[in-house]
């Protein structure tokens, strides 16, 4: 009601024909609860003679022989292990790690390998590129309203989720939210609202100290672009991950109409009981402390992308480039990132894997029957 206040339209559902405009948010529960991809596909299928989960592993490195990915090597607490491949390496480590274990593995920038004394393999100087990330900045508001979240801790809530899958405790967090153009004339929308009913204080890692509500402008569209690169060729070591947020100047500007707009809401009639004391938030809308507030107040909100990008560093099927029999199958593959939240697509691409695998391995069991 208060982004209506402030003249966005309201949107009842985010995938339907238009985007723009707030609502509630679509999630992924199950029984009250995050349904992830580890619960929804992994540990239905644990008992299946084809599938066997390996722990206490780190993978090294993938194992390419004559321009081929046979398998991966690693250890497990601190033994050598291998795990060979009849058909194909699936890569899938996320938009940090699945580019560090392709140039470990000599797949990368030949020049920056070289510099840490790696045998190149492939050199495709897309991988670690291109990395994209959806920025967030907000402010915080407290209330004397006992309606925030913090209701959860009550033990009758506590029982009402732990018997019943429901109350409070059920929240995803970021219940509510929308989607709005930061100026006329653009294709979609460029900026994405999350409004939380608590306070959500130092990316969740502080504590709340009162009943509150907090809001987050997010970058949907950003210009700027960061890499992952190795800090050396130790495999246990973390890589260098550089988002360089903000290093265009537009990103910028579109932030500071996110920012203003958070303040809009906080103080439109529907809200403004809700939202009485400011705990975080720039010192005045003027220019120069909203810049403040966006280089002292901005966080990531998890969706990296784009550093094993389709185009530059695998083809359409999902095939690295110039290596045989190696798929990389994560977020890292898109070549830019979603204009919203990267859990569904994310999935939308494994699902379209999995059907790309399953056809090369029909064609194969084929060619072998052929063969026969």
């Amino acid at each position: 009601e208060a982004a209506a206040e402030t003249g966005l339209p309201l949107n009842d559902d985010f995938n339907g024909e238009h985007q723009d405009g707030v609502g509630i948010y679509q999630v992924t529960q199950r029984d009250g609860m995050r349904c992830s991809t580890a619960a929804a596909f992994l540990r239905p299928a644990l008992d299946r003679p084809n599938l066997h989960v390996e722990l206490n592993l780190q993978v090294h490195r993938l194992m390419i022989e004559r321009g081929r990915a046979v398998g991966v090597a690693g250890a497990r607490l601190g033994e050598p292990f291998e795990a060979l491949a009849e058909r194909e390496v699936i890569l899938s480590a996320g938009a940090y790690n699945s580019p560090q274990l392709l140039m470990l593995s000599g797949v990368g920038p030949a020049e920056h390998l070289a510099t840490r004394e790696i045998e190149v393999l492939v050199d495709l100087p897309g991988v670690g590129q291109n990395l994209q990330d959806h920025i967030n900045s907000g402010v915080i508001y407290t209330t004397d309203e006992p309606v925030s979240l913090l209701i959860g801790m009550e033990p009758e809530h506590q029982l009402e989720f732990a018997e019943q899958g429901r109350g409070p405790l059920t929240s995803n967090v970021a219940e509510a939210g929308g989607f709005w153009r930061s100026r006329p004339g653009l294709d979609a929308p460029d900026l994405q609202f999350h409004t939380a009913p608590v306070m959500f204080v130092d990316e969740g890692l502080g504590d709340p100290v009162a009943h509150g509500m907090s809001f987050g402008a997010c970058l949907l569209t950003p210009k700027s672009r960061g890499s992952v690169t190795l800090r050396s060729a130790d495999p246990a070591a973390k890589p260098w991950i550089r988002h360089a947020f903000l290093s265009d100047p537009d990103d910028v500007d579109v932030m500071l109409d996110g920012l203003r707009l958070t303040m809009d809401m906080a103080r439109a009639p529907a809200l403004s009981r809700y939202c009485r004391d400011a705990f975080v938030a720039p010192d005045s809308p003027e220019p120069g402390a909203l810049r403040a507030h966006l280089a002292r107040r901005s966080q990531t909100l998890y969706h990296p992308v784009g550093t094993c990008a389709m185009g530059s560093v695998v083809d359409s099927d999902l095939h690295v480039n110039g290596v045989d029999g190696l798929r990389v199958v994560d977020a890292s593959v898109m070549p830019a990132v979603p204009r919203g939240n990267t859990n569904a697509p994310t999935i939308a691409v494994a699902e379209r894997a999995a059907d790309l695998i399953r056809g090369r391995a029909l064609a194969t069991a084929a060619e072998a029957t052929v063969s026969a």
